[in-house]
């Protein structure tokens, strides 16, 4: 089902717990992973970390980086590499995104031999805190906890896939019970809704998760999985999570997005330095959301500058040019 590759720099003598934390991502998508490992472990100088990487495929690049970084950040990586055979009749809702998203859906089945639970995170999340408290937590017999999603989302989201309980959450920050999981037969249980019609769906592995769930897993508090990029943030995020179009590697427009910027240039990856959009046609969508929050921070120059390039290359990426 898999092949691993470990590499580990954990000094087993120095006496301090051990946290599992595991990261689903394709090519592509490692390097922004690379952030979010980064402040993790520069946030919780008092843990050890083994970091679990699920992915459908690597480069020998990014396999070197890895390396790299678990021997410079004293941890330990272990790289799957998934058959994504089993996966292969689960929807996929938009094109851009990656089958890779349902390797959450297994990861209980490969690390139930290795620790009794672990915290699944989103490449695009970044830790802000320690995990102390969130890795001692007693989910009170619960299989998994997540956050909520805001009340107008689980509003919409719960009716659409008829939810009993009428709750819905994100499943970008996970806590993870393994024996619970397991017991439960979640992974059974969410493989079951293969082959369905996408058109059922309005996501992708957070909605079958729900489905499976629908309101019996533990419900973190917020800070947990500050979505929408911290937006609504109060000082205790723990992780910050951007959600939707807007990334911190496209563009800088707020201190979390800056401070994601300095994980990426700690880590071994390629370091990202534009500050404003990069004016590419397909880049378009990028100077809409620039724009639109210069408009609600009352700077009016920087919306129509916003909007007069996001016109501009929409035109050039509709054009083909």
């Amino acid at each position: 089902m898999h092949s691993t590759k470990g590499f580990s720099y954990i000094e087993r003598s120095d006496g301090k717990p051990v946290c599992h934390v595991c990261y689903n991502v394709n090519n592509p998508f490692i390097p922004i992973m690379g952030a979010s490992l980064v402040s993790i472990v520069e946030n919780n100088s008092d843990m050890n970390f083994i970091f679990h990487i699920f992915t459908d495929g690597y480069s020998q690049e990014n396999e070197t980086l890895i390396a790299e970084v678990a021997k410079e950040f004293h941890c330990t990586c272990y790289l799957y590499e998934l058959d994504m055979t089993p996966f292969k009749d689960f929807h996929i809702k938009v094109a851009r995104f990656s089958r890779i998203t349902y390797a959450r859906l297994y990861m209980p089945k490969v690390l139930k031999e290795i620790t009794p639970r672990f915290i699944y995170v989103d490449a695009d999340a970044m830790c802000v805190h320690p995990l102390n408290d969130l890795w001692n937590l007693d989910m009170q017999g619960k299989a998994m906890g997540a956050v909520s999603e805001k009340p107008e989302a689980v509003t919409y989201r719960a009716g659409y896939l008829n939810l009993k309980s009428g709750k819905y959450f994100n499943d970008g920050i996970m806590l993870v019970d393994v024996e619970e999981w397991e017991h439960q037969q979640i992974t059974e249980k969410c493989f079951s809704y293969q082959c369905e019609p996408k058109e059922r769906f309005l996501g992708q592995s957070q909605d079958v998760l729900n489905l499976v769930f629908d309101g019996r897993n533990y419900f973190l508090p917020k800070q947990y999985n500050m979505y929408g990029g911290g937006s609504r943030d109060q000082g205790d995020s723990v992780f910050v999570h951007w959600t939707g179009r807007r990334k911190p590697w496209q563009m800088v427009l707020t201190d979390f997005d800056a401070q994601w910027r300095k994980y990426n240039e700690l880590s071994p990856w390629p370091t990202v330095t534009n500050i404003l959009p990069i004016k590419k046609p397909e880049n378009y969508h990028d100077f809409q959301q620039w724009g639109r929050y210069q408009k609600a921070h009352g700077n009016m120059a920087g919306y129509i500058k916003g909007m007069f390039w996001y016109s501009w290359l929409r035109v050039r990426y509709k054009m083909h040019l």
